[in-house]
């Protein structure tokens, strides 16, 4: 069954990590093919920018004068020598051709053209095979042009291209009107595009770089193989990981039923303080793991785990054993105090408990001593009128109910509506912001305590560090004290001497 388990989380953790590291990889490819499309709309603008500025530099001519003379011709050839992108310039009239640089057998039969600036436009030569596109800038001088035939643009000049046949590049002119041309063509199915946008006052221009899987593959930082490769070493070590938690909580598991069955999980008490009086009333009784060595383990390394897993309550009982022993063994001749035991809602759930102290009760091993509960806000009660039913049992044998860690966690004013509390425990949080006049908390305490006062409740104050606070919560009518201020935590011998 552990095999299972971890195979399962291994495969888990394996897909997981596959499809996030092909994510990753398939953003950073679409972000350099967007890159490269930017690249290609800022070529394609300096294209037809620097091809104006050549076209500019030619004289102005008319109809009626014009005459292709050997100067004129020699303008021209000198226009496409200097020029960078430039492969033809003539003298033209729709598609007459009065004068040109070059000789070039074409056959054209229509032109499309697209204004781009207020005397500029660009044009696409439609031949009769239609096979090569042939790309014009045209310079208009009323009834005559001067049209420069321009250098394909090309992707494969401007970025790295590994593959043939695997891209396209289209420019559409969304006004009006409509002008779209490609380079390019690719084989098989498309598979990624990216778009750029250019504007200007004459026209919007979309620039469009698509391509197949092929085309996209070369922007691919990541092959499959490596993909694979890198998942698999996550999943293996996220695998180990959660082997590591899943022994250690194996092993905290089997080591608290240990430590149950030899009673290692002894109380610890801190004593509640009357401060006006200076005597000791009674103490809560911590629990603390004390292993076969003799060392103790701190409650947070194993009481939220114990909560968490249904061993409480068993803990509980071989600590209320010891409670008991110290009773007989160290207070008999003490003044009546109360010992508070920390319960869960599990605890009410069935009369196991009950059973326990009405059984201890009705012996008089407790003397004048007696047993008071404490539950805490942190966990919620499912059902409160079957756990008042449970309670007043408690009640009963004269045991009453403390609300621990009150103000912090479920519904705690309804637990005292419900639950028949009799005692108050103010929280640490709420006690160190005594002097914090801009606390938020500091209001807090102030409603807790006229809450209690107003429910004729009893009040003790939790993690009392100092004087001061000691001194505040008297004047509040708090008297009942519990903190370092008076004592930590003691063992049984310490506590009761």
């Amino acid at each position: 069954m552990e095999r299972i388990k971890f195979l399962l989380i291994f495969i888990v953790t394996l897909l997981l990590s596959v499809v996030a590291l092909k994510g990753v990889d398939h953003f950073l490819a679409k972000q350099v093919i967007a890159r490269d499309a930017a690249i290609l709309t800022d070529k394609f603008e300096r294209l037809i920018k620097i091809s104006a500025e050549s076209l500019n530099k030619l004289p102005d001519i008319s109809l009626d004068t014009f005459e292709c003379s050997d100067e004129v011709k020699k303008q021209l050839k000198k226009t496409v020598f200097d020029a960078s992108f430039i492969r033809w310039v003539g003298v033209t009239q729709g598609l007459n051709i009065y004068c040109e640089s070059n000789e070039v057998i074409r056959e054209i039969t229509d032109v499309r053209q697209h204004q781009v600036s207020e005397n500029y436009r660009l044009g696409v030569l439609e031949s009769a095979d239609d096979k090569n596109l042939e790309l014009v800038l045209i310079r208009s001088m009323g009834e005559i042009f001067y049209t420069a035939s321009l250098i394909p643009l090309e992707p494969r000049y401007f970025v790295p291209m590994k593959c043939e046949n695997c891209l396209e590049y289209k420019i559409s002119f969304d006004s009006s009107p409509f002008l779209s041309f490609g380079f390019e063509s690719f084989d098989g199915d498309y598979y990624i595009s990216e778009k750029a946008v250019l504007t200007s006052p004459y026209f919007k221009a979309t620039f469009e770089l698509s391509g197949n899987r092929e085309f996209y593959d070369q922007y691919s930082y990541l092959s499959w193989w490596v993909i694979l490769i890198i998942a698999g070493i996550v999943a293996a070590w996220v695998t180990y990981l959660a082997s590591l938690w899943f022994n250690h909580a194996q092993s905290m598991h089997s080591q608290i039923i240990q430590g149950i069955k030899r009673s290692e999980f002894v109380p610890f008490y801190q004593p509640i303080v009357d401060s006006r009086s200076k005597k000791v009333i009674g103490a809560e009784v911590l629990m603390r793991w004390q292993r076969q060595d003799g060392s103790l383990m701190p409650p947070n390394q194993f009481i939220p785990y114990a909560e968490a897993n249904g061993l409480i309550v068993d803990m509980t009982k071989g600590l209320l054993s010891h409670v008991f022993n110290d009773v007989k063994q160290f207070a008999t001749q003490r003044e009546a105090l109360f010992f508070s035991i920390n319960i869960v809602p599990e605890h009410l759930d069935n009369d196991d408990l009950y059973q326990r102290l009405k059984g201890v009760i009705e012996s008089g091993e407790l003397k004048q001593h007696r047993i008071s509960l404490e539950i805490t806000e942190r966990f919620p009660i499912g059902d409160l009128v079957a756990a008042r039913k449970m309670l007043d049992q408690f009640y009963a044998l004269g045991i009453d109910l403390k609300l621990d860690d009150a103000g912090t966690g479920y519904g705690g004013f309804s637990y005292v509506q419900h639950l028949g509390i009799s005692t108050l425990k103010i929280d640490k949080m709420f006690v160190d912001t005594i002097g914090h006049e801009d606390n938020f908390n500091a209001k807090t305490i102030e409603a807790i305590i006229s809450f209690a006062q107003k429910s004729n409740l009893t009040m003790i104050a939790e993690g009392v560090e100092d004087d001061k606070q000691v001194a505040y919560l008297s004047e509040q009518g708090v008297y009942f004290i519990q903190g370092y201020v008076y004592s930590k935590p003691l063992p049984a011998e310490q506590f009761f001497h």
